[in-house]
């Protein structure tokens, strides 16, 4: 089970009642355009009873229609919500969620900007992270200045000493880099079915 699944798994939970919750509102909203849409048809019915039943019928199954469609679009709406919503809660809580896994991806992180960089880099990370990271730049060799700063989702944000490169490792940016892969994940997990 990679750190990705772990995060969802946890997330699922949180979010269970929230997808119910907007299923039974997409659920009432259907119910009630179908509500809306039959009073509208017997309303039209009776007019045009006079001009045939079979174009009534073809009205009719227009509305109904209509109504399922809409009841759908609210329905992928709320899907929508409760997929940003968890990968909000992913960005928000990674840190405690991948506890040993975020040192390894802070590890990680500051091999690549070593590698892109040098030994002699500066590195913005979040204030609970300065003596973890301090620790960890030692561990990898580099000669690091640790600059407490807002990081989103915490990771670290990698500059060269004279700050004009610049590498962005922050959860957050990890995140919005495998956006189309989670959201297929979070999908299948809660709803049964790819992302589309």
């Amino acid at each position: 089970m990679n750190a990705i699944e772990r995060i969802i798994k946890r997330i699922e939970e949180d979010a269970q009642w929230k997808i119910r919750e907007y299923e039974e509102k997409a659920q009432r909203d259907l119910e009630e355009i179908k509500k809306k849409e039959e009073m509208r048809w017997e309303e039209e019915r009776k007019k045009l009873e006079l001009e045939g039943r079979r174009e009534a019928e073809s009205i009719r199954q227009m509305h109904i229609s209509q109504a399922h469609l809409e009841g759908k679009k609210i329905l992928m709406s709320a899907r929508e919500k409760v997929i940003d919503a968890i990968i909000q809660e992913m960005i928000s809580n990674a840190r405690e969620l991948l506890s040993e896994k975020y040192n390894e991806y802070l590890k990680r992180s500051i091999m690549e900007a070593k590698n892109i960089f040098g030994d002699e880099l500066r590195l913005v990370v979040l204030e609970d992270d300065v003596k973890r990271v301090k620790k960890i730049a030692k561990d990898c060799k580099v000669k690091a200045e640790i600059v407490p700063g807002d990081v989103p989702g915490g990771g670290v944000i990698a500059m060269s000493m004279d700050s004009l490169k610049m590498a962005d490792y922050s959860v957050k940016s990890f995140i919005g880099r495998n956006i189309p892969e989670i959201r297929k994940k979070i999908n299948e997990r809660l709803f049964g079915e790819e992302y589309a």
